[in-house]
């Protein structure tokens, strides 16, 4: 068997064709940013709901850690197909009446509706606010956080949409991978 180089790059054509240089720089960094490819943002899993404690099908972000004006707490995402609910470890403050999503520069969506004091719960127009994340870049939830007095900011927390779309189809597959 002979082994043959489809390029025919050789030391010599290293040295003087500068122009191959190039293009083994390109490739090493695709493989630095392979990593970045390799987690997904976005899954769907089977997993205990943040409400029920019912293993269900769940469409579900990373998890990211933001500031909550004393600590700081975990903040994921999560479509049950009927709402989607922020889920964090501290208690959010609705009273302010500014706990909101925006999709990249569509309208922000306003929420007030609170589970266990630590879900906010978006359940209007989700098949429209599923398609702006189909076609989004990128989702910021402004959150408040307990105790009102002293009055904390709120806080802006950005998740990737990137692999929304890929995971979804998962999702309305009973969480069955897609080809």
């Amino acid at each position: 068997m002979v082994l043959t180089n489809p390029w025919n790059i050789t030391l010599r054509n290293l040295i003087v064709q500068p122009r191959y240089w190039l293009v083994i720089a390109a490739g090493l960094s695709g493989l630095a940013m392979a990593p970045a490819w390799a987690n997904p943002a976005w899954t769907a899993v089977i997993r205990p709901d943040p409400v029920t404690r019912q293993s269900r099908c769940l469409l579900v972000s990373e998890t990211l850690i933001t500031p909550d004006g004393y600590d700081s707490t975990p903040v994921f995402l999560a479509l049950d197909g009927m709402s989607l609910r922020i889920v964090t470890e501290s208690e959010l403050d609705v009273s302010f009446n500014d706990l909101r999503l925006d999709v990249d520069t569509e309208p922000p969506v306003y929420s007030s509706k609170l589970i266990q004091k630590t879900i906010l719960v978006f359940d209007q127009d989700i098949p429209k606010l599923i398609e702006q994340f189909r076609k989004g870049k990128q989702t910021t939830v402004h959150l408040r956080f307990w105790p009102t007095w002293p009055a904390t900011q709120s806080f802006p927390v950005q998740f990737n949409l990137i692999g929304f779309s890929k995971a979804h189809d998962s999702f309305t597959h009973g969480c069955q991978p897609t080809g």
